[in-house]
Protein backbone atom coordinates (compact mmCIF):
# COMPACT_ATOMS: atom_id res chain seq x y z
CA UNK A 1 0.00 0.00 0.00
CA UNK A 2 1.27 3.48 -0.76
CA UNK A 3 0.14 6.95 0.18
CA UNK A 4 -0.15 10.08 -1.93
CA UNK A 5 1.14 13.20 -0.23
CA UNK A 6 2.29 16.67 -1.16
CA UNK A 7 5.30 18.61 0.01
CA UNK A 8 6.13 22.28 -0.42
CA UNK A 9 9.71 22.72 -1.68
CA UNK A 10 11.86 25.83 -1.75
CA UNK A 11 12.32 27.08 -5.30
CA UNK A 12 16.04 26.23 -5.23
CA UNK A 13 15.36 22.63 -4.13
CA UNK A 14 12.63 22.18 -6.75
CA UNK A 15 14.98 23.48 -9.46
CA UNK A 16 17.70 21.09 -8.29
CA UNK A 17 15.35 18.11 -8.65
CA UNK A 18 14.09 19.35 -12.02
CA UNK A 19 17.71 19.62 -13.22
CA UNK A 20 18.37 16.03 -12.12
CA UNK A 21 15.34 14.86 -14.09
CA UNK A 22 16.34 16.88 -17.17
CA UNK A 23 19.91 15.47 -17.01
CA UNK A 24 18.49 11.93 -16.79
CA UNK A 25 20.07 11.25 -13.39
CA UNK A 26 16.63 10.45 -11.95
CA UNK A 27 13.33 9.80 -13.68
CA UNK A 28 10.91 11.62 -11.42
CA UNK A 29 10.30 13.43 -8.16
CA UNK A 30 8.81 10.18 -6.83
CA UNK A 31 12.05 8.29 -7.57
CA UNK A 32 14.11 11.03 -5.93
CA UNK A 33 11.99 11.04 -2.77
CA UNK A 34 12.01 7.22 -2.56
CA UNK A 35 15.83 7.14 -2.86
CA UNK A 36 16.18 9.82 -0.20
CA UNK A 37 13.86 8.00 2.21
CA UNK A 38 15.65 4.66 1.70
CA UNK A 39 19.02 6.35 2.22
CA UNK A 40 17.74 8.15 5.32
CA UNK A 41 16.37 4.96 6.86
CA UNK A 42 19.42 2.87 6.01
CA UNK A 43 21.92 5.41 7.34
CA UNK A 44 19.73 6.60 10.25
CA UNK A 45 19.82 10.26 9.19
CA UNK A 46 17.26 11.08 11.86
CA UNK A 47 20.05 10.55 14.42
CA UNK A 48 22.66 12.69 12.69
CA UNK A 49 23.76 15.94 14.25
CA UNK A 50 25.99 18.60 12.69
CA UNK A 51 29.39 16.94 12.30
CA UNK A 52 28.31 13.69 13.99
CA UNK A 53 27.20 10.88 11.69
CA UNK A 54 26.06 7.65 13.31
CA UNK A 55 24.77 4.67 11.36
CA UNK A 56 23.15 2.57 14.03
CA UNK A 57 25.78 2.13 16.75
CA UNK A 58 28.69 3.00 14.42
CA UNK A 59 30.22 6.48 14.17
CA UNK A 60 30.95 7.37 10.55
CA UNK A 61 33.43 9.95 9.36
CA UNK A 62 33.38 11.81 6.07
CA UNK A 63 36.87 12.85 5.00
CA UNK A 64 38.45 13.74 1.67
CA UNK A 65 40.04 10.78 -0.10
CA UNK A 66 43.37 12.64 -0.21
CA UNK A 67 43.45 12.73 3.61
CA UNK A 68 42.91 8.97 3.71
CA UNK A 69 45.67 8.45 1.12
CA UNK A 70 48.02 10.59 3.22
CA UNK A 71 47.35 8.48 6.33
CA UNK A 72 47.84 5.23 4.44
CA UNK A 73 51.07 6.41 2.82
CA UNK A 74 52.65 6.66 6.27
CA UNK A 75 51.92 3.01 7.11
CA UNK A 76 54.47 0.26 6.56
CA UNK A 77 53.50 -2.74 4.41
CA UNK A 78 53.19 -4.87 7.56
CA UNK A 79 50.98 -2.28 9.24
CA UNK A 80 48.74 -2.15 6.17
CA UNK A 81 48.14 -5.88 6.38
CA UNK A 82 47.53 -5.79 10.15
CA UNK A 83 45.10 -2.89 9.82
CA UNK A 84 43.28 -4.68 7.00
CA UNK A 85 42.81 -7.71 9.25
CA UNK A 86 41.53 -5.58 12.14
CA UNK A 87 39.11 -3.82 9.79
CA UNK A 88 37.91 -7.24 8.61
CA UNK A 89 37.22 -8.33 12.20
CA UNK A 90 35.09 -5.23 12.75
CA UNK A 91 33.19 -5.90 9.55
CA UNK A 92 32.49 -9.53 10.54
CA UNK A 93 30.89 -8.19 13.73
CA UNK A 94 28.77 -5.75 11.72
CA UNK A 95 27.66 -8.54 9.36
CA UNK A 96 26.38 -10.49 12.32
CA UNK A 97 24.84 -7.44 14.03
CA UNK A 98 22.91 -6.20 10.98
CA UNK A 99 22.30 -9.32 8.92
CA UNK A 100 22.59 -12.17 11.45
CA UNK A 101 24.78 -13.99 8.96
CA UNK A 102 28.35 -14.99 8.58
CA UNK A 103 29.85 -14.11 5.19
CA UNK A 104 30.20 -17.82 4.39
CA UNK A 105 26.40 -18.11 4.46
CA UNK A 106 25.88 -15.34 1.92
CA UNK A 107 29.03 -14.10 0.22
CA UNK A 108 27.18 -11.93 -2.30
CA UNK A 109 25.22 -10.12 0.43
CA UNK A 110 28.46 -9.57 2.34
CA UNK A 111 30.15 -8.06 -0.73
CA UNK A 112 27.10 -5.87 -1.41
CA UNK A 113 27.23 -4.59 2.18
CA UNK A 114 30.96 -3.93 1.82
CA UNK A 115 30.31 -1.92 -1.35
CA UNK A 116 27.81 0.27 0.49
CA UNK A 117 30.46 1.35 3.01
CA UNK A 118 32.34 3.45 0.44
CA UNK A 119 35.62 1.51 0.48
CA UNK A 120 35.13 0.30 -3.08
CA UNK A 121 32.78 -1.67 -5.27
CA UNK A 122 33.16 -5.40 -4.52
CA UNK A 123 31.96 -7.86 -7.15
CA UNK A 124 32.11 -11.66 -7.15
CA UNK A 125 32.26 -13.13 -10.63
CA UNK A 126 31.20 -16.62 -11.68
CA UNK A 127 34.82 -17.85 -11.78
CA UNK A 128 35.46 -17.19 -8.07
CA UNK A 129 37.27 -13.88 -8.47
CA UNK A 130 36.53 -10.86 -6.31
CA UNK A 131 37.03 -7.63 -8.23
CA UNK A 132 37.35 -4.34 -6.40
CA UNK A 133 36.66 -1.16 -8.35
CA UNK A 134 37.37 2.36 -7.06
CA UNK A 135 39.15 1.10 -3.93
CA UNK A 136 40.31 3.75 -1.48
CA UNK A 137 42.87 1.38 0.03
CA UNK A 138 45.97 -0.34 -1.38
CA UNK A 139 45.74 -3.94 -2.51
CA UNK A 140 47.63 -5.47 0.44
CA UNK A 141 45.26 -3.86 2.95
CA UNK A 142 42.17 -4.84 0.93
CA UNK A 143 43.36 -8.45 0.62
CA UNK A 144 43.78 -8.75 4.41
CA UNK A 145 40.43 -6.99 4.92
CA UNK A 146 38.62 -9.40 2.59
CA UNK A 147 40.32 -12.51 3.95
CA UNK A 148 39.37 -11.68 7.52
CA UNK A 149 35.90 -10.27 6.87
CA UNK A 150 34.88 -13.11 4.54
CA UNK A 151 36.88 -15.92 6.16
CA UNK A 152 38.53 -16.81 2.84
CA UNK A 153 42.03 -17.34 1.52
CA UNK A 154 42.83 -15.19 -1.48
CA UNK A 155 45.48 -14.97 -4.15
CA UNK A 156 46.27 -11.46 -5.34
CA UNK A 157 46.06 -11.10 -9.13
CA UNK A 158 48.32 -8.27 -10.31
CA UNK A 159 46.65 -6.01 -12.87
CA UNK A 160 48.09 -3.00 -14.67
CA UNK A 161 44.82 -1.10 -14.33
CA UNK A 162 43.14 0.55 -11.37
CA UNK A 163 41.19 -2.56 -10.38
CA UNK A 164 42.10 -4.97 -7.60
CA UNK A 165 41.43 -8.63 -8.24
CA UNK A 166 41.63 -11.61 -5.92
CA UNK A 167 41.02 -15.30 -6.59
CA UNK A 168 39.28 -17.25 -3.84
CA UNK A 169 41.54 -20.24 -3.21
CA UNK A 170 39.75 -21.62 -0.17
CA UNK A 171 37.96 -20.97 3.08
CA UNK A 172 39.88 -20.25 6.28
CA UNK A 173 39.44 -22.53 9.24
Amino acid sequence: MSRVTSVELDEEDAKYIEDLIREGRIRSLKEFVEKCVKFGKKYTLDRWQPGVFNVGPVRMVIIPRRVLELLISRLSEEDREAIGREMGEILRSLFFLYYRITPEENLELALKAMSENGIGEFILDSDGFIKVFHSVFPSKLVKAYLETALNVRLENIELKIDVQMFKIIGWSK
